[in-house]
């Protein structure tokens, strides 16, 4: 088969990565550096776990390539790919599809203690109102816990998209256009309209638990 440039991230993955990249950003600027109100950590706090919702469904539901059976591979193939005999993935490679997983894993975690954080002066998730002392105490410390333990996570990320970038796997701008070139058949792409539904029940989700555990 000829290689020729096909899609391989589809528009609602990609839309997935900038945006969690804004909000992320967005609320380590306010959580660290103060730069915006701490009430606005919140909304991009809750914005995040609907993102991150949407894209566990999409993991499942989704593009070809966007499920987690595409680029969530077993030690087989991991170890094939560090000895060098693996074919190159179309998106992540089998090392870089766990660490992406792992990422979303630590800031879901990272959301849900945050749902029931304070900041003992005048910021508190809406869970606190529900749970004692002792419980806010834990969850505020794992909050920032796995905030450092995410910018960790970050940066080995980076580091490992710009080393393949510079072994010229085009990574970066295929993330950004969707397009790479392969040998292989072009992975099937849905319906962004799917997307969108997705989206919405999952912002619908997370509005039902916050506007829940306000009551």
């Amino acid at each position: 088969m000829n290689a020729r440039a096909v899609i391989v991230w589809d528009l609602p993955t990609r839309a997935f990565h900038g945006l969690l990249l804004v909000l992320v950003g967005a609320q380590y600027a306010s959580g660290e550096f103060g730069w915006f109100d701490l009430q606005w950590h919140l909304y991009a706090g809750y914005a995040t776990l609907a993102l991150l919702l949407f894209r566990i469904v999409w993991g499942f539901i989704g593009s070809d390539s966007a499920r987690f059976s595409a680029f969530l591979r077993g030690p087989a193939t991991i170890f094939a790919y560090l000895r060098g005999t693996h074919a190159e993935a179309a998106t992540h490679n089998p090392l870089g599809g766990w660490s992406v997983l792992l990422m979303m894993t630590v800031l879901l975690a990272m959301s849900l203690a945050g749902l029931a954080s304070s900041d003992d002066i005048d910021v508190f998730g809406p869970l606190v109102a529900t749970l004692d002392e002792a419980s806010v105490r834990f969850a505020t410390r794992w909050h920032h816990r796995l905030a450092d333990a995410l910018l960790w996570l970050i940066a080995l990320h980076v580091a490992a998209v710009l080393w393949q970038e510079w072994r010229g796997s085009r990574l970066v701008g295929a993330m950004l256009h969707g397009r790479r070139t392969l040998d292989a058949a072009a992975p099937r792409i849905v319906s962004n309209t799917r997307a969108v539904v997705v989206l919405l029940l999952s912002a619908a989700a997370i509005y039902a638990l916050l506007y829940w555990a306000s009551r």
